[in-house]
């Protein structure tokens, strides 16, 4: 546990997005990371919702393949 409040632990490092972003092959300016930082917390803030609420025995409802977009379909 930490001492911080929950919105210091929950806030989103625009460095950090950065990385993020290299990470997959996107330049991001400093100043365009530090615009979308907020909104970045938002987004994850969504998602430690859903799972906070979600059914661990549940199965995914389907199955995302990106390498099936690309493939002719009689591969």
């Amino acid at each position: 546990m930490t001492d911080e409040p929950e919105d210091e632990q929950n806030a989103v490092d625009p460095e950090v997005l950065r990385g993020m972003a290299a990470a997959v092959g996107v330049s991001l300016a400093g100043d365009r990371a530090v615009t979308l930082a907020p909104q970045a917390e938002q987004h994850f803030a969504q998602l430690r919702y859903l799972d906070s609420v979600a059914d661990p025995s549940a199965e995914p409802a389907a199955e995302l393949r990106l390498d099936q977009w690309t493939r002719p379909d009689n591969d």
